[in-house]
């Protein structure tokens, strides 16, 4: 039988059955691609055959093992998880870069990532939205368009923590910085009483604001936790009974600010009746759903996230994708 190795052709047995014939006919196809660097289109065209008819009969004989690929360097370890996440949840994209000595180098390291997708979605797209989140803060300092602008609406996703004093935005200055229309929901993320929540939801400019975001095409969420880390709690937006309340319900975590269990399934609590921000069925809609993570305490949350099947992208960092994808294994089992 003839075949391919890393040295060249095996030495041919006897000929004179058709499966020997066959498999002597895969082995020169493949010759004249592995060894002879032959295009295949310059295949087809010496051996008389179509193109598709070129490409299956190399993979054919990749399958059968006449031909044997050897890779003797290892993926990065950033991709390697990048690309276990993307098989395990259908992700169109995952990104994951490598955790910096520090954790600010990190969060550094993330939202670089995050703002070069910006810039590779900002023509594919006619508005963006964002939420609230520390790690998307000041993203817009990390874009770079040169001095190309992009006339699109840019949306806040949610209400802004009005009184507190680093509210973690980034809407404006992204409009700002690439030209675009604001579209600012200028109101609490939560009210006290869920009979008010009608006096902003009902000013005309929040009301336009709520209808473009709500018909997003591409936003960028950050994945909250619900632990004494949130910046929610530490604000004094909710306490500890809250917390408690929402674990005793399941919830791992929250998109903004509607919750979803580690099922990956949405979970309506009476914060829901308080809470200013789109709909769940916008970010389920919308055309690219970023989801940015990093953190040990946003493992959980993470994986509950990937897990509502709604994600398209995913950025975050190498130690975290690794908790994430041992969590998934340990859950499965």
């Amino acid at each position: 039988m003839g075949g391919v190795s890393a040295t060249g052709i095996w030495p041919s047995g006897t000929a004179g059955s058709v499966m020997a014939e066959s498999n002597e006919f895969l082995a020169q196809i493949a010759y004249l691609y592995y060894k002879e660097d032959l295009t295949q289109e310059q295949i087809s065209r010496q051996m008389g055959l179509s193109r598709p008819k070129v490409a299956r009969l190399l993979k054919e004989a990749r399958r059968i093992g006449i031909v044997r690929i050897e890779i003797t360097q290892q993926m990065p370890p950033e991709q390697k998880e990048a690309y276990d996440l993307q098989k395990l949840f259908g992700l169109q994209r995952a990104i994951v870069v490598r955790n910096e000595e520090s954790r600010a180098a990190t969060l550094q390291a993330i939202r670089g990532a995050v703002a070069s997708l910006v810039v590779e979605n900002l023509k594919q797209v006619n508005s963006i939205g964002f939420s609230f989140s520390q790690t998307l803060g000041n993203l817009a300092d990390f874009l770079r368009t040169g001095t190309d602008s992009f006339h699109i609406a840019v949306c806040d996703l949610m209400g802004a923590m009005m009184g507190f004093p680093m509210p973690y935005t980034a809407s404006a200055d992204v409009a700002k910085r690439i030209g675009g229309q604001l579209h600012p929901i200028s109101a609490p993320i939560m009210v006290l009483d869920s009979s008010n929540i009608d006096t902003y939801l009902n000013d005309p400019n929040i009301k336009k604001s709520m209808a473009v975001a709500s018909k997003i095409d591409y936003a960028v969420v950050g994945v909250g936790d619900f632990t004494t880390q949130n910046i929610l709690f530490r604000s004094g937006y909710i306490n500890e009974e809250t917390i408690s309340n929402l674990r005793r319900q399941g919830i791992v975590g929250e998109m903004c600010m509607r919750f979803f269990n580690l099922n990956g399934q949405p979970v309506q609590t009476e914060l829901d009746s308080r809470v200013i921000s789109v709909p769940w069925d916008s970010l389920a809609n919308a055309k690219n759903l970023t989801a940015v993570a990093s953190g040990g305490h946003k493992v959980r949350p993470t994986l509950g996230a990937l897990k509502t099947g709604i994600l398209h992208t995913l950025v975050t960092d190498l130690e975290t994708a690794r908790q994430i994808l041992n969590l998934h294994r340990r859950f499965d089992l």
